[in-house]
């Protein structure tokens, strides 16, 4: 079992926060399960199915996914976007505004293993963001792209200044992906 896999590649940190720029403050979302965070955890869908932000569907293969009008809107992140040669599902942009906790929870199944990986991309991070993982802190630098096993527990707690941002990618697993875990 994986549980956290750095690649070895990282994208341009500037063209990313260009990117997120083009957004404004009202268009992210709240996450729906209010008992898992405490503060602003929200997110901007920019790949889905039926214009939804969350959940985990029991069958990731069975659902169309497109992108949304706000992935349109980007320059860079549809290059990050193509640099994962395999299927994606959901892709967004997710934020834990400072002070702000995630509460320790897992994403039953969502491991590499069963087929889907989850791929988080620091946009803005800092020193002060703890994520822990199974209880072990796993430090993220911005521009680097990172798998974690969601299996497990997880919680992550913004201890900083500054909103935290990642760009997530839910990838099918293939050839192509599974190359990096063997």
């Amino acid at each position: 079992m994986t549980k956290t896999l750095k690649f070895p590649f990282s994208f341009d940190v500037g063209a990313l926060r260009a990117d997120l720029d083009l957004f404004a403050q009202d268009e992210w979302v709240p996450h729906y399960n209010k008992g898992y965070y405490e503060g602003d955890w929200s997110a901007i869908g920019l790949r889905d199915v039926k214009d939804t932000i969350y959940g985990m569907h029991p069958e990731p293969t069975r659902y169309t996914y497109a992108d949304t009008p706000m992935m349109e809107r980007c320059n860079y992140f549809g290059k990050v976007f193509e640099h994962f040669e395999c299927e994606k599902n959901k892709v967004r942009l997710m934020r834990l505004g400072p002070g702000d906790k995630i509460h320790e929870h897992n994403d039953t199944g969502l491991k590499w293993e069963n087929g889907l990986a989850r791929i988080h991309i620091p946009i803005k991070t800092s020193p002060h963001i703890e994520f822990y993982l199974d209880d072990e802190v796993v430090r993220m630098a911005a521009g680097e792209a990172w798998y974690l096993n969601f299996d497990l527990m997880h919680r992550v707690e913004n201890n900083g200044a500054e909103e935290r941002v990642h760009f997530v990618l839910d990838c099918v697993v293939n050839d192509w992906l599974a190359g990096f875990f063997h």
